[in-house]
């Protein structure tokens, strides 16, 4: 880890690349509750909200079948539940986190192409994004295209990122991301990482995965791009 401190040196990106649960919009509240509404439908004990936080990050396929133990015949069913929740109503029960509206701005003011790299179903960021008013500060948004179970991994979201915005070099690319996945999945692409501590990680699983940075606050990620920026 190159620096765990908010005093970040000899850091310059073109590219910011962020997951967006977790990480630029806090879409937990809508999450969870659709989640424990999946779980009441199809019969099952309903986990409470804390248990279920360790949803967010990882596909949902992963998350229903990994810890959760729901079967490769019955996740399917589950997944449609929830959606059936969460388009609806989960999907308004969001907020921008404290700063990361400024943060956007500021980046795109230095002229830092920003994007999302995130496993949600590209449709839905969408629908969050145009609700936020924030779609616009984006130069790519990169979800799962085809609204299934079970797709696409991390590392190929931020490559498939990189390819829209044109970043070929990976030495000016940043991954910001709230989970070992996101970590993991920029280690993947061969770009740096930093943890957002605002979101459902945890510092310690930033330096389990070796992560490059970690950010504390969001001018933390600005300090980051735009330190030795001309």
């Amino acid at each position: 880890m190159k620096n765990e401190s908010a005093e970040f040196l000899m850091a310059n990106y073109d590219y910011v690349i962020f997951d967006f649960d977790g990480t630029v919009v806090d879409t937990g509240e809508g999450i969870l509750k659709s989640l424990q509404y999946s779980f009441k439908e199809m019969g099952r004990e309903v986990p409470d909200l804390d248990d279920l936080k360790k949803f967010i990050g990882p596909p949902i396929y992963y998350s229903y079948t990994t810890f959760y133990g729901v079967s490769e015949e019955e996740v399917g069913m589950y997944i449609t539940k929830y959606r059936e929740r969460y388009k609806v109503k989960g999907i308004y029960e969001c907020a921008l986190y404290d700063g990361m509206l400024q943060l956007l701005d500021a980046l795109k003011a230095k002229g830092i192409k920003l994007g999302i790299a995130s496993s949600k179903p590209q449709h839905l960021i969408y629908s969050v994004a145009d609700y936020l008013k924030i779609t616009d500060k984006f130069d790519a948004i990169v979800g799962v295209k085809i609204d299934d179970s079970n797709h696409s991994s991390k590392t190929q979201l931020v490559l498939d990122a990189m390819a829209e915005m044109g970043a070929t070099d990976k030495s000016k690319v940043l991954m910001v991301g709230d989970r070992l996945f996101d970590i993991d999945g920029a280690a993947g692409a061969g770009v740096d990482s930093c943890g957002a501590i605002w979101g459902y990680g945890s510092e310690e699983e930033f330096r389990e995965h070796n992560a490059t940075y970690i950010a504390y606050k969001t001018t933390d990620v600005y300090d980051l791009a735009i330190n030795n920026a001309q």
